[in-house]
């Protein structure tokens, strides 16, 4: 039960965000069982860098293929609406979309959708898929997929902060199904707890074991060079590495300077150490197994 309340926690997160202005999504109020919850302005800016991160990453996977359908599939997706939120712009055209988690979340997402006229309408085809599913059986996993999906089209695969709570050898075993399965241009977007051996990492995991939450997978890539050598040992022959820190520094500065004015955030060296401490990958590799220029997460605006 903790990690399903992990995903409860992200989504009222995500409605206190939508709430300051941050995010635009229509849909995280009917995914939510909590709507109260304490604000916390560099919480609130994470939860930003991270959804629009994700956001970006698709749209650049679409933009790469000259807005041909791709295929998504969000291992551990939890309630995330990422796919409705992107569906309703109509701007990204998806020949599949899963989402994989386990059996409780799936079916209470379900049967949300079900109740919901507008969420039932943006699945109306046969493009979204929400399938329960356990991510530390690989094998069951690519069996899955394989009866879903398209292994030879464009396939975007994500992870937000999925891996860090399997086992190690587990996450590599599905892992190295997935990019077996997937036998065209194929881009990992991973985003995942590091450094756990530091001062603040061993009182983070500390705290997350008080809430009955256990890092099992934390071991199998601890750092960011662990993150990258990993993606390069499963074929990724392009790979960027970079915490969450890093990340938001390549924000454009207008970004920043409009985030500022939703909320200041008065101790960065805060901020800058809870966000040293997460990873964003990207990992691609071309369907004919050669290397790829990995797209910016953020581009700056043109000048005007």
């Amino acid at each position: 039960m903790a990690l399903q309340q992990t995903a409860h926690d992200a989504c009222s997160r995500r409605v206190h965000c939508v709430s300051k202005g941050y995010l635009d999504d229509p849909f995280v109020r009917l995914f939510a069982r909590d709507l109260t919850i304490v604000n916390s302005p560099l919480m609130n800016r994470g939860s930003w860098l991270r959804s629009m991160a994700f956001e970006n990453m698709v749209y650049r996977f679409s933009q790469v293929h000259g807005g041909a359908p791709i295929q998504v599939v969000s291992l551990g997706a939890g309630v995330d609406t990422l796919f409705f939120r992107l569906r309703q712009r109509g701007s990204i055209s998806f020949s599949k979309f899963v989402e994989i988690d386990l059996p409780d979340l799936i079916e209470e997402k379900r049967g949300i959708i079900h109740r919901n006229h507008e969420l039932s309408s943006l699945v109306a085809d046969d493009v979204y898929h929400a399938v329960p599913g356990d991510l530390a059986d690989a094998n069951s996993i690519a069996s899955l997929l394989q009866t879903l999906t398209d292994p030879s089209a464009p396939t975007l695969l994500i992870a937000e902060c999925v891996f860090v709570y399997i086992p190690a050898p587990a996450v590599l075993a599905l892992l190295t199904a997935l990019t077996q399965l997937f036998v065209g241009d194929l881009m990992l977007v991973n985003y995942d707890v590091i450094e756990p051996n530091d001062r603040f990492g061993s009182m983070m995991i500390e705290n997350l074991k008080e809430r009955g939450i256990h890092l099992a997978g934390i071991t199998g890539a601890p750092t960011i060079v662990s993150h990258a050598e990993r993606a390069k040992g499963l074929g990724f022959t392009s790979v960027r590495a970079v915490t969450m820190k890093g990340l938001y520094l390549t924000v454009p500065r207008d970004t920043q300077v409009t985030l500022n004015k939703l909320e200041m955030i008065d101790d960065w060296d805060e901020w800058n150490l809870v966000h040293e401490h997460y990873a964003f990958v990207i990992a691609w590799r071309g369907g004919d197994g050669t290397s790829a220029s990995i797209p910016q997460v953020f581009i700056a605006p043109p000048p005007s």
